[in-house]
């Protein structure tokens, strides 16, 4: 059996990682500490079992590192874990096609039990969840998210933070033509004709990132 951490927090990766080695001895288990190199990983090697995933990842915006690795890796089951407890946020996970939810003060039983549910094909949340509200209820175009390449992602979440072509191409050190480009091709995958519609839409896939503890 084999299951992918990826998570940025070393002492979080390290207690999760040391929790699965005790309750599945000689499972392969790999860590990752970005989505950069979590995508990497995969292109070379998808015979993942499971994936422990950071929704707050190095690299990820929101849900985008989510919908990413379901869009290409249809396959493998997703087991979120976040330090974010927000009802919503869960249910938008799941929505989006997380086969689970873990919350990262889960004690160590609640971990092995949500990769044993996961791993046989059920579902897992945290307990006494309420229900969505309306917003979370509401269908997200995952697909034109993830039509994005993680430049385009870049600029996109510059946009959405106010920023003109010319501080974008200068925050990464590109022409204001690349820039331009880049938000023509962002507005064609997204479906929108103007900045306004665009951070609209994106915004709807952002999460807050807590103050977590490790």
């Amino acid at each position: 059996m084999k299951l992918v951490v990826a998570d940025d927090h070393p002492l979080f990766r390290t207690a999760l990682v040391h929790t699965l080695d005790k309750a599945k001895p000689g499972c392969d288990i790999s860590e990752v500490g970005t989505l950069s190199e979590l995508l990497t990983q995969l292109k070379q090697d998808d015979d993942v079992d499971l994936l422990l995933l950071d929704l707050h990842i190095p690299e990820a915006f929101g849900f985008t590192g989510l919908i990413q690795v379901l869009e290409n890796y249809e396959h493998i089951p997703v087991l979120v874990v976040s330090g974010n407890e927000n009802p919503d946020v869960i249910h938008k996970a799941m929505r989006l096609g997380a086969s689970g939810f873990l919350i990262k003060s889960a004690s160590n039983d609640d971990i092995v039990n949500a990769v044993d549910a996961v791993l046989a094909g059920q579902n897992w949340l945290p307990a006494n969840l309420p229900a969505a509200s309306a917003e979370a209820n509401e269908e997200l175009p995952a697909e034109r998210i993830a039509a994005l390449t993680p430049q385009q992602l870049r600029v996109l979440t510059m946009v959405s933070a106010g920023l003109y072509n010319k501080q974008i191409a200068d925050e990464l050190n590109v022409t204001d033509a690349t820039v331009r480009a880049h938000v023509t091709e962002i507005f064609r995958k997204l479906g929108v004709t103007n900045r306004t519609q665009a951070v609209i839409l994106f915004n709807r896939f952002q999460v807050d990132n807590p103050q977590e503890a490790v």
